[in-house]
Formats: structure tokens, C-alpha cells, sequence
């Protein structure tokens, strides 16, 4: 490629930069801001930097630590599970070569695509009494993820070589020992993958804690934004400065572990 072709492409590149990061500027620039100054919604600084008082004031009026722990509870239990059930999943979907198994591949690459119903996954859980139950919105999180997580896995498994498992069973171990103690340990890179997307996901959703865990002694990180949203007006640099606190912990997650996500996608994509 000749030497202007990069030029223009790192231009286009640090110009597509600037514009997603302008977001990230005006949520932190207005979260320092007083009320009447965030209210105008622009991109200045601010005229003084009294507004670090405005992070005191949403960890006492939005109960950020309660809603941390929650958040945290929902997104370290849905993720261990989406780990085991779909990994398990995938293994014997991806080891069984039979008509069935090749019917439920194309069951998740259509659970993937079509929309979920929110009035009838809604009146399921109802009728199951999982309504606001942290159970309930856990199984809803495992299943909404099951279709990518387990074709991921898939993905993965068909690099892993099926002689592994004669040899395995051939030296006498059971199938239970051979996923967990021979294959398990070889998906560690798909596992950091889905560990790092399925946690952003749950961490940043508000939908579903909306419509299934709505209830003020429960509400997630991401439903407290309602504590400073009033009928007629709101308290801009307080939205602001709970969106910034709400985001720390995955921007921080990001940072540590995104290697990982190339790296799993990238094994599963050409093993596969």
C-alpha cells in the first residue's frame, strides 16, 4: 500500500477516534459541572471544580454501594453459569455427529438472529414466580446468552482434535473427566472472551433490570440513573457523574483483559 493510502487512512482513523470519544468528554466535562452549567449540555469546562461534590452526592442518594453489590452478584453468578452451560453444551453438540446435533446448530445460529419477545418472556417468568427475583433475571441472563456463548464454543471445539477424546476414553476416562479435567483446561482463551463480553453486557444492560427487577431495593448500577430523573426536570450533572461511576469498573475490565477478546474470537475463527 503506498505510503499516502496509510497517511489517509490514519487520518480517517484518528478523525472516526475523535468523534467517539466526544461522548466520553461531555459525560465526564458535564459531571463536574454545577446544575445550571450541565443543564446547557455543552462541551466547555468548567467554570469552577466544585462538582466533585456531585460524585459524593450520587453515592449518598443513589445507593451505589447496594446497587454495586447487586450488579456484581447478577454479573459474577450469570457469567459462571454461562461459562459451564454453554461450554458443556457446545461440547456435546460439537462431539455428536447426528441429525439432532446439526438441527440445535441451526436453533442457535436462529436464537441468535430473531428478536426476543419482551411480553412473552415476561409472562413465562410470571407464571415460573421469577418476576423481581435475582434468580430470575440470572436464568433470563443464561439464557439470552446461550446462543452465542455455545456457538463460540463450537467454534473453538472443532480446532480441538477428536483424538484426544479416543485417547482419553482409551486410557479409561469417563466423559465427566474428560471435558472438565482434559478439554476444559485447553478453552481458556474462548473462556476469557466470554468472561470479558458477556460481563459488559450484563454489567451496562438496563432493559432487562427494567422490565424484570424493577423494584427500588433492588435496582442494578445502570437503573440508578433514575434517582436523578424527575417528570418535569433533571439533574444533569448528577446523570452524568452516575454514568461515569456506573462505567469505571468495565472500562476498567476492558482495559485489563481486551487482549483476550481478539485472541478468543481470533482462535475460534480460524480453528474453526
Amino acid at each position: 500500500m503506498r505510503k499516502w493510502k496509510k497517511r489517509l487512512l490514519e487520518l480517517i482513523s484518528l478523525i472516526l477516534s475523535g468523534i467517539v470519544a466526544i461522548p466520553l468528554y461531555m459525560v465526564i466535562v458535564n459531571s463536574l459541572k454545577n446544575q445550571s452549567d450541565a443543564a446547557d449540555l455543552k462541551l466547555t469546562l468548567p467554570k469552577d471544580w466544585s462538582g466533585f461534590n456531585n460524585y459524593t452526592e450520587v453515592f449518598r442518594i443513589a445507593r451505589i454501594p447496594q446497587a454495586f453489590w447487586i450488579t456484581l452478584f447478577i454479573t459474577v453468578v450469570s457469567v459462571v453459569l454461562i461459562i459451564i452451560v454453554c461450554a458443556v453444551a457446545a461440547f456435546v453438540i460439537e462431539r455428536r455427529d447426528s441429525r439432532l446435533m446439526r438441527l440445535l446448530q441451526h436453533v442457535l445460529i436462529a436464537g441468535m438472529i430473531l428478536p426476543g419477545s419482551i411480553i412473552t418472556t415476561y409472562y413465562l417468568m410470571q407464571s415460573l414466580h421469577l418476576i423481581r427475583t435475582l434468580t430470575g433475571i440470572v436464568l433470563l441472563y443464561v439464557a439470552t446468552n446461550f446462543p452465542f456463548m455455545t456457538y463460540l464454543y463450537i467454534s473453538f471445539l472443532r480446532g480441538v482434535p477428536k483424538e484426544l477424546d479416543e485417547a482419553a476414553i482409551i486410557d479409561g476416562v469417563g466423559r465427566f473427566k474428560l471435558f472438565f479435567k482434559i478439554l476444559f483446561p485447553l478453552l481458556m482463551p474462548v473462556n476469557a472472551s466470554v468472561v470479558v463480553l458477556s460481563s459488559m453486557n450484563i454489567w451496562n444492560d438496563f432493559q432487562t433490570p427494567f422490565y424484570f427487577l424493577n423494584t427500588a431495593s433492588r435496582f442494578t448500577l445502570s437503573m440508578t440513573i433514575y434517582f436523578f430523573f424527575g417528570q418535569h426536570s433533571s439533574d444533569w450533572n448528577l446523570v452524568f457523574a452516575n454514568i461515569v461511576i456506573v462505567s469505571l469498573p468495565v472500562i476498567l475490565l476492558y482495559i485489563f483483559v481486551q487482549k483476550y477478546i481478539v485472541s478468543g474470537l481470533t482462535a475460534g475463527a480460524v480453528k474453526g
